[in-house]
């Protein structure tokens, strides 16, 4: 379906937009919004179209007030809403965001993945801090954030934000080094062998940036993280560009040295955290787009919901969907898409709600009536979203069921109450203690 537009009637979607950017974040916008166009406008519709079914599912499914009111808000009111998909070639569907993605370079450095640049890595309240700080890095290396230390577990992006650093320095001309820990250690034991300590400082120190990987791996050898001090001093001292990552922040480092822990904390530590459900979401989009594959607007959601330890494992999952996929001539169904992942899904502790609300309740000194009421007092909605979040990490609960256990909310509470403790944990030492200890007492109540 194709219209050509008068300049008339783009100057109202542009008012649409500029409405719908005010009610929602700019990573939001970037990702469901911003490849929506206005096709049709007349008396009685307005006809929207999307990049793909999955973009068109969402939004109807999460956004359509939005619209909405957005609608209302630039003259355009009492229209039925009608979206449409994009002619697609046979290259496959293509993502609300749009983005580069690199093919892989086989001439590319040992260990360098060119796909883990800038734009392939997608934005959520999860690493928004980590993302700000490595774009600011890789603007101005040696004097943003120096060092620049990013921690969090497993398969969450740290890899990719320190790729992505090096890339995008490579690419203004800058003399870079990255590797793994594990690489730094290997090569300080070999040098000790061959006494070659001329060529092992020059390799580390006459560079503008070094970006090294798992940090913590210095836990396991005193001489190395030695060796390791002089050469942060001499790569500080001459203003060159220090970025660190770990599973752990500096000071839960095992063994290592105080005055370590005071040099990587000259410039920022920033955590990344699992994805939550519309990062997950907007990840799942995104990589299925890269993959060729399109799934449904259902099968998206579960594993959103069910695979939310990483994006390392959220990436695997679809890999194996794919491999199935094609060799089955593209059909996926939930059913299919549920037994694949049986097993592979994020396993969970499974600690009843009802245990998880009384715990709560308890720790607060508040009454389970008023974690079901509709009061917005800070001493009862903090427990509130505090039980929300402890349901998501515990329970295999969906996110509806949860919020069905907290009087009947919808699923968008739950995940604003799941993502607003994550950055609590973050920003208040009362609340990390505080969910800390509750944690602590529902796995002890568990293992007895």
């Amino acid at each position: 379906m194709s219209h050509q537009l008068s300049d008339s009637d783009k100057e109202p979607w542009t008012l649409v937009q500029n409405q719908i950017k005010e009610k929602v974040t700019p990573q939001q916008f970037t990702t469901w919004f911003s490849g929506l166009n206005l096709v049709k406008l007349d008396a009685n519709e307005i006809y929207i179209s999307a990049p793909n079914s999955f973009c068109k599912e969402w939004i109807e499914n999460n956004y359509i007030d939005t619209i909405t009111s957005s609608l209302e808000e630039a003259s355009i009111s009492n229209r039925k809403i009608k979206f449409i998909i994009e002619n697609t070639s046979s290259s496959g569907p293509k993502p609300c965001t749009q983005s580069s993605d690199s093919s892989p370079n086989t001439d590319s450095p040992t260990y360098i993945n060119k796909n883990y640049n800038f734009d392939n890595f997608l934005v959520g309240p999860c690493n928004r801090l980590a993302h700000a700080a490595a774009l600011a890095v890789s603007e101005s290396p040696g004097t943003a954030y120096n060092p620049l230390f990013i921690h969090g577990s497993v398969g969450l992006g740290k890899t990719h934000l320190l790729h992505a650093i090096l890339l995008r320095l490579q690419e203004k001309g800058h003399k870079t080094l990255y590797l793994p820990c594990e690489s730094f250690v290997n090569h300080y034991i070999s040098t000790i062998k061959t006494g070659d300590w001329d060529n092992f400082r020059n390799k580390y120190r006459q560079i503008d940036v070094l970006l090294i990987d798992d940090v913590h791996f210095l836990a396991n050898s005193q001489s190395t993280r030695e060796e390791f001090f002089h050469t942060f001093n001499a790569l500080y001292t001459r203003q060159k560009q220090i970025v660190l990552s770990s599973d752990c922040p500096p000071e839960e480092i095992p063994t290592i040295e105080e005055r370590l822990i005071s040099r990587f904390r000259w410039g920022l530590i920033t955590r990344v955290d699992p994805p939550g459900f519309e990062t997950s979401v907007a990840i799942i989009q995104k990589k299925t787009s890269l993959l060729d594959m399109e799934l449904s607007y259902d099968i998206a959601c579960y594993l959103a919901e069910n695979v939310v330890s990483s994006v390392r494992e959220i990436e695997g999952t679809l890999t194996n969907i794919h491999r199935y996929a094609t060799m089955n001539e593209g059909k996926v169904d939930l059913g299919l898409v549920k037994q694949l992942i049986k097993g592979f899904s994020k396993q969970k502790r499974n600690i009843g709600i009802e245990k998880i609300l009384n715990t709560v309740t308890k720790h607060y000194g508040v009454q389970l009536s008023q974690l079901h009421s509709k009061r917005k007092l800070r001493s009862i909605t903090l427990p509130r979203q505090v039980a929300m979040h402890l349901a998501r990490k515990f329970t295999n609960l969906s996110l509806e069921e949860i919020g069905g256990y907290m009087g009947g909310r919808d699923h968008t509470t739950v995940m604003h109450a799941d993502d607003k403790i994550k950055k609590l944990k973050v920003l208040d030492r009362n609340v990390s203690s505080a969910v800390r200890k509750l944690e602590d007492t529902l796995t002890k109540q568990q293992e007895y």
